[in-house]
């Protein structure tokens, strides 16, 4: 005879670690838990953030964002393409290690080189853990400019600032150096490029630090820059009847180079394209690259200049063929026929 215990839904249940209960529960949204909860239930399984949100019945966006707010919290880590939870690290014992006196006859270690005064060192990336509440909402009591920046920042991106998102904020301004002009510069043009999730934002705001964008004039360059890369894929988009879509980096810097320091038009890069679909079957970069690096060489800028190019090579390979022709005929004795049969 056999016993079972049927428990009803308590046969199948799964942990949910306490300290995402005691320190997250009051400032976590609802889709932060949703997210948390369905990635507790479904250990080991790789979910994209696309089916994450199917799952859920939530924008793609959102599920994004919900990511992004546990691995800002460190509840998980991002490493590589693979979320896992951040292992425990054990309280190091800094007092006694300052105070170990060395034994006799050995040296102490070398004292480690700083870095210099001048050099900015940015937090790793998604790896810091980002302001809790309180100090977000201590930071705006005692500052007005970053009231107005997240006062900004929500009429910009046209909705309620998500908590990832607020913090994300406060740590462009106060750990990365961005003024607050030019996060609200950084703002608008990721809403006109309609990429206003928090990663974009942030990986954004990251390289503008690392590059020394702290004035507006400076800002001011740079978007100049990406208004041209992104005009430039464009017209690569639309010679190549491509799908809308964002280019790699790969993508975005050749089409910079085609368009602008090679200066290729519409027509040329529509030609380019074309050769590589006849020849590769798909839209590459790398051979639309080698196409328009032969002609750009040779000097051939317009369609008319490549046409002439085609008919000159075309003649040359008749000659050589009708060169090849007269000779094998000539082999084979064709013109030295007897006079008389």
């Amino acid at each position: 005879m056999a016993y079972r215990l049927d428990i009803g839904l308590w046969n199948q249940v799964f942990a949910v670690p306490c300290g995402l209960v005691d320190r997250h529960l009051k400032l976590a949204g609802k889709e932060e838990l949703q997210v948390i909860l369905y990635l507790l239930r479904h250990p080991g399984e790789a979910l994209e953030p696309q089916a994450l949100g199917d799952a859920l019945g939530m924008p793609l966006e959102k599920a994004q964002e919900a990511l992004e707010y546990w691995v800002d919290r460190g509840l998980l880590a991002l490493q590589g393409e693979e979320l896992s939870p951040v292992p425990q690290q054990e309280a190091p014992a800094a007092a006694a290690r300052l105070v170990q006196p060395q034994p006799a006859g050995e040296q102490a270690p070398p004292p480690q080189e700083e870095k210099p005064a001048g050099e900015k060192k940015l937090p790793p990336r998604k790896r810091m853990v980002r302001p809790d509440a309180g100090h977000l909402a201590a930071r705006m009591s005692e500052s007005d400019s970053v009231r107005y920046l997240m006062q900004e920042a929500e009429a910009t991106l046209g909705k309620t600032l998500s908590p990832a998102m607020t913090s994300l904020l406060l740590t462009i301004t106060d750990d990365y150096g961005l003024p607050v002009e030019v996060t609200v510069m950084l703002l608008h043009y990721a809403k006109e490029v309609q990429k206003t999730g928090t990663a974009y934002i942030d990986s954004v705001a990251r390289d503008w630090a690392e590059s020394g964008i702290f004035t507006l004039e400076a800002a001011e360059r740079k978007l100049q820059e990406l208004s041209q890369r992104r005009l430039a894929w464009g017209m690569v988009e639309s010679a190549a009847g491509l799908p809308r879509r964002s280019p790699s980096k790969r993508e975005e810097e050749a089409a910079t180079r085609w368009v602008y320091q090679w200066g290729f038009s519409r027509e040329m890069l529509s030609a380019a394209y074309d050769r590589c679909a006849d020849n590769t079957g798909k839209f590459s970069a790398a051979y639309i690259n080698k196409v328009l690096e032969g002609w750009y060489n040779a000097g051939i800028r317009t369609v008319e200049q490549l046409q002439e190019a085609e008919r000159q090579k075309q003649e040359e390979q008749k000659k050589d063929q009708k060169s090849y022709d007269i000779d094998e005929l000539e082999r084979l004795s064709f013109f030295n026929l007897p006079k008389e049969l």
